[in-house]
């Protein structure tokens, strides 16, 4: 990977100082410095808030106190919310360095993410609540960064990342259809450790995705080349979006309650040996012990979900929290 020296040049010296520590701990892959007026520093890419830069052959980011700029801006300038999360701070640069200069900061396309998809036969069973814990289990127990995307028309992780952190799956959703070249950074927010599109609670739009929106979603994923897995929650809504997933999975989860038959429903997906799918694990949601034949099965434990006012919390120290941990070294051993 090119190694890219970026000089931050600030008139709040204490703001300079926090920016340079955050990003220099979100990102060791580029080298940071902080630059006084008079200074060049031979950097290749310069952020700074003043508008007049002389001198500077540097490309240049300017700082915004602005939070919903349009990146696509006819103006040409390049902008980035001053107080943007470190992650999509360095997201955002990666994406205008590529742009300007077609060079890629990372191996984009070099290796593709895991695809997980978790479905149910039912709602109720606790499928959002598992896969998003599980997304935590990816990340901090194996080191394996994960992007959580709800399919569900009512999507019910808002109650864990909160049902007000802006509706940009239907912006995502309307570039998909254009074609348009966009960063996908732009769309994601996280909550927790988990990596979520934003948006709302009605999420009807995002269930009803065409199959060719998804490829190119798939490929925006991959091409970002920053997660490790993507975990899909279809929930119980299973057409011919879910159907597309699950055949192109790497690891299909499903979901059941305790007092449900067997997966008859979608025996077609969950066939280990159906061709070019994925290993199928099996889930038993509110039960007391491990099922047969290897069957996960998730503890009832309500005082694990901690409900405050704007959105609900999950403790993962007790024995649901073990229990999903399984989870997540399964889906590991399956997939890799």
């Amino acid at each position: 990977m090119e190694t890219v020296k970026i000089g931050v040049s600030l008139s709040d010296r204490e703001y300079r100082s926090a920016l340079l520590r955050g990003l220099s701990h979100e990102s060791r892959d580029f080298q940071f410095t902080a630059l006084d007026d008079e200074e060049d520093g031979g950097v290749q890419i310069l952020i700074t808030d003043k508008d007049d830069v002389k001198g500077s052959g540097a490309m240049v980011i300017r700082l915004t106190y602005h939070e919903l700029y349009d990146m696509s801006s006819v103006s040409g300038r390049m902008e980035i919310f001053r107080y943007e999360d470190a992650r999509v701070f360095i997201g955002k640069i990666i994406y205008y360095y590529a742009r300007e200069k077609g060079i890629d900061l990372y191996f984009h396309g070099k290796r593709k993410c895991r695809r997980v998809v978790f479905s149910s036969l039912r709602g109720g069973c606790g499928t959002t609540s598992a896969a998003m814990t599980a997304a935590r289990f990816l990340k901090y127990r194996f080191g394996k960064k994960t992007l959580f995307i709800s399919l569900c028309p009512l999507d019910g992780s808002r109650r864990y990342t909160g049902a007000a952190d802006g509706g940009n799956m239907l912006a995502l959703l309307y570039h998909l259809s254009a074609g348009d070249d966009v960063p996908l950074c732009k769309f994601i927010s996280s909550s927790e450790g988990v990596d979520h599109i934003r948006g709302q609670s009605n999420n009807r739009a995002a269930s009803e995705m065409s199959s060719s929106a998804m490829k190119r979603l798939l490929r925006m994923i991959d091409d970002m080349g920053e997660y490790d897995y993507v975990i899909f929650d279809v929930g119980d809504h299973i057409g011919s979006l879910a159907g597309f997933l699950m055949e192109r999975a790497d690891v299909r989860v499903v979901v059941r309650h305790k007092d449900d038959p067997d997966e008859e429903a979608l025996c077609e997906y969950t066939e280990p040996e159906k061709p070019g799918a994925g290993r199928a694990i099996s889930v038993t949601d509110f039960g007391d012990s491990s099922g047969a034949g290897g069957e996960i099965s998730l503890t009832y434990e309500p005082e694990a979900f901690i409900r405050r006012a704007k959105r609900t919390y999950i403790d993962i120290r007790g024995r649901y929290g073990k229990d999903v941990s399984l989870l997540a070294e399964r889906i590991v051993g399956a997939a890799e």
